[in-house]
């Protein structure tokens, strides 16, 4: 990402210094090992993972020069005279992902840090961010021959004389800034003229846009890591041939061939299904003809077996896989090693980036699509002030670590997602062994504790916390109750990581105490520990009551009533119930319910209609019987509805300046506390007088509020608003009129205070009279569905608030009527 940023008053981001040695990127003549992931590598999950003091010396020169200022405790970019200092965004045009890594220069004591230009040869990588590019062998990638090193010592001789030469211009433009603003002059380095001293071909060198092996590389780096067939790769936009620009990355170890394809596994999986059939008759297994991952499966039981002619030979699997090269054809795969620095930039670059997505263990390729998206002027952030004041990671090997981590946490999610239950739970052994050894150092115990909560989210325990949660359940599948039980009372004896997952591992630990482990006495302790945890919210606490309740009333457990007598009384007031009826599509699987129902359209002329059956959900059928008992509007948007209205009217709030390292980057939809308790405490005082404004506002003072977000923010990508989910402007007026300052105000309250906990089980329809004001919120209940305890709640408290909430149960019927009952 060409990107040049302006930054005032001192403040260069931990961040950008890092994205900067990236936007300048030029392959590395070094050759590289590929045959094992990075990200799990032994090694890597170790806390000394340092390279040693002469190897650094060796590739990177001294200790002054490999030193990041983001990871530097005492470095002067991350602060000036020891106060924070903030960065306003500005969007700007970024270009092509694929720049080249540069060496920086920061100059000592001054108040700027000058990245230095210098006509780089491709090894220059290796003087990126300490050694986050320092291509050893902790990264699973090979640093090259003596000789290698040799040449790239010559080579570093060569780039300090020109460096020498250039550095009165340098600092001539220091001082000319001095007393100024103090910004970042970031010059881009040039790429080297060849590779692995092969002359480039003409054309592929320039110092302003990225060659064609770089924009290759970018869109084979969003791709999945998969082998591919090169004749598949098409990219008209780069080249009509890309022949010539593959062999240029697979010599600069970017690239591996198809020589270095040795997984039968992964070369069946490169084969189309008429080839898998072909391959399948020529080895003439029992069906040639079958789905593409039969024949995978059949063909990996045939490579198990070994040749009946001799014991030394490793088996039919090498003739299959040599047969599988010749149908493929030549293909490549990006190397795991250059793949895996790239993805920790990119992670550490968009830290805002949910745990939660399953982009977070992919590489960090969605966010270079945002970037695209951004460039290509289709999305828009809102505005607002980067202002990074606390060091998340202490050095490169606190970050390899989260990023181990977060990959692996998707791995298992993948696992489990698949049904992959063995799999998974070798994956989550693996992870616990790795965290046990990890979670006593000195520098996780006691730096990351320190932490506000929504920057602990990026730190290593968080991740292994949310792993060691997700062996919960594959234990519980395995039926492996115990130790689910065992893992869980480990998890709940901290009270550092995951505090938001407390209320549901109090009530699965219950659940396997009770339901399974037949230990009643323990589940009821549990379940007053967990009403007694100020962690849990909202729906946990009334599902933990009403566990308690069950085991209480359930004729086994009569001696144990006398434990219950001290439990809190959580009480919830019942709303009204009402019953439609409808007929039900006839349906295949465990999809959702559908209806028939007839839609009847006026034809022109008023006299003639034609009626035509149509299949609505179970929302819109409740939303036109509301629409036949006079609510001319209705929007079926459950929590969307609400969560919308709050984004707009607390917009300037949600995005304010004033808190530090909540946002941390220029692509954030939100700021990193929204989650969490910090975002009312920090913001206590706007907050309420915020809700006051609401709370006495008329009609019309709504409605100009709404408009005034609208007209300027519509379109920007916030996390909490959905633009769609209103028709036009004029809906929304209309529906914060009906609703009532006073009334919304006091559904903000509750959702500023807890917005995870809160933001669901809010009803899925609003309905409304335009001419009267009157609104009613509706839960909407198809057959053998019912409410969740965090709709329970909800439902209660808009009731307290003094809306007309009712639950909508829509009976299935087969009589010969579509029409609603």
């Amino acid at each position: 990402m060409d990107e040049t940023c302006q930054r005032k008053h001192g403040e260069i981001g931990v961040i950008d210094s890092t994205l900067d040695s990236f936007r300048n990127w030029s392959p590395p003549a070094a050759s590289l090992n590929n045959n094992s992931s990075s990200y799990f590598s032994k090694n890597l999950l170790n806390l000394e993972t340092s390279p040693p003091k002469s190897s650094l010396l060796k590739t990177e020169g001294s200790a002054a020069q490999q030193v990041s200022p983001y990871f530097s405790n005492n470095s002067s970019v991350c602060s000036v005279n020891n106060e924070p200092q903030a960065q306003t965004v500005k969007i700007v045009s970024l270009g092509s992902l694929a720049s080249k890594l540069s060496r920086r220069r920061c100059i000592q004591g001054g108040k700027q840090i000058v990245y230095k230009e210098i006509d780089s040869s491709p090894p220059a990588i290796h003087n990126t961010c300490k050694s986050a590019a320092a291509w050893d062998g902790d990264d699973g990638i090979y640093t090259g021959h003596s000789s290698q090193k040799e040449n790239q010592l010559a080579q570093r001789e060569l780039q300090e004389q020109n460096f020498s030469r250039k550095e009165l211009e340098f600092q001539e433009q220091v001082n000319k800034c001095n007393g100024e603003d103090r910004v970042d002059i970031v010059q881009v380095s040039l790429p080297a003229d060849n590779i692995n001293g092969r002359r480039l071909p003409p054309g592929t060198r320039s110092t302003k846009t990225a060659s064609g092996g770089q924009k290759l590389y970018v869109r084979l780096f969003q791709r999945k890591l998969n082998w591919l067939k090169v004749n598949k790769i098409e990219y008209g936009e780069i080249s009509t041939d890309l022949s010539p620009i593959i062999e240029e990355l697979a010599e600069a170890r970017f690239l591996q061939t198809e020589s270095e394809l040795e997984d039968l596994c992964e070369g069946l999986d490169l084969l189309s299904a008429p080839e898998l059939k072909t391959l399948a008759k020529i080895f003439h297994l029992p069906n040639p003809n079958g789905q593409k991952q039969q024949l995978v499966d059949d063909f990996l039981r045939l490579a198990k077996q070994r040749s009946v002619f001799s014991r030394s030979q490793a088996g039919i699997g090498t003739v299959i896989l040599k047969r599988v090269k010749d149908l493929a054809g030549k293909s490549v795969r990006v190397c795991k090693g250059p793949r895996a620095v790239f993805s920790r930039i990119l992670l550490l670059f968009s830290l805002s980036e949910s745990m939660e997505d399953e982009e977070a263990g992919s590489a960090g390729q969605g966010q270079l699509s945002t970037v695209l998206m951004v460039n290509m002027g289709r999305m828009v952030f809102p505005t607002y002030t980067v202002n990074r004041k606390t060091q998340v990671f202490q050095d490169r090997e606190d970050l390899i670590r989260y990023a181990t981590a977060a990959h692996l946490s998707n791995d298992i999610a993948t696992a489990v997602v698949n049904g992959n239950w063995e799999e998974a739970n070798h994956l989550y052994m693996c992870a616990k062994e790795t965290w046990n050894e990890l979670k006593n150092h000195p520098s996780l115990r006691y730096y990351h504790r320190v932490l506000p909560e929504y920057l602990r989210h990026f730190t290593v325990g968080w991740v292994y916390t949310r792993i060691l949660s997700q062996g919960v359940e594959i234990l519980q599948r395995l039926h492996m109750y115990k130790e689910a039980v065992q893992e869980l009372q480990t998890l709940l004896s901290q009270d550092v990581y995951c505090t938001d997952s407390r209320g549901r591992w109090w009530d699965r630990l219950a659940l396997n105490l009770h339901q399974h482990l037949k230990n009643t006495k323990k589940a009821i302790d549990c379940i007053r520990n967990g009403l007694a945890d100020p962690f849990v919210r909202t729906g946990h606490r009334l599902s933990l009551y009403q566990r308690a309740l069950r085991i209480r009333d359930s004729p086994s457990c009569k001696q144990f009533r006398y434990l219950f007598y001290d439990l809190p009384v959580i009480t919830v007031e019942d709303v009204t119930h009402v019953t439609i009826k409808g007929k039900m599509c006839p349906q295949m699987g465990m999809g959702k319910s559908v209806f028939l129902m007839e839609d009847i359209g006026d034809e022109e002329g008023g006299e003639d209609f034609s009626v035509s059956t149509v299949m609505c959900s179970v929302e819109e059928l409740a939303l036109t019987h509301y629409r036949q008992n006079g609510f001319d509007q209705g929007i079926h948007g459950e929590g969307s509805t609400f969560i919308t209205l709050y984004g707009i009217l607390m917009w300037d709030i949600i995005f304010m300046d004033d808190i530090p390292d909540v946002f941390r980057n220029s692509y954030q939809t939100s700021p990193l506390d929204l989650y969490t308790d910090s975002f009312y405490d920090n913001r206590r005082h706007v907050i309420e007088a915020r809700l006051q404004q609401l709370h006495t506002a008329s009609s019309e003072t709504l409605a100009n509020l709404i408009a005034d977000i609208w007209t300027t923010q519509e379109g920007k990508a916030a996390a909490l608003v959905n633009w769609g989910r209103f028709i036009s402007l004029q809906q929304v007026q209309s529906l914060v009129s009906c609703l009532g300052g006073t009334f919304l105000s006091g559904v903000f309250r509750r959702l500023s205070k807890d917005l995870r906990h809160c933001r669901g089980g809010l009803p899925d329809l609003v309905v409304w009279r335009t001419h009267t004001n009157h609104f009613k919120l509706v839960e909407v209940k198809g057959p053998n569905d019912r409410l969740s305890h965090k709709q329970i709640i909800w439902l209660s408290e808009l009731k307290k608030l003094g809306a007309t909430v009712e639950v909508c149960h829509v009976q299935a019927i087969g009589g010969k009527s579509k029409r609603l009952s």
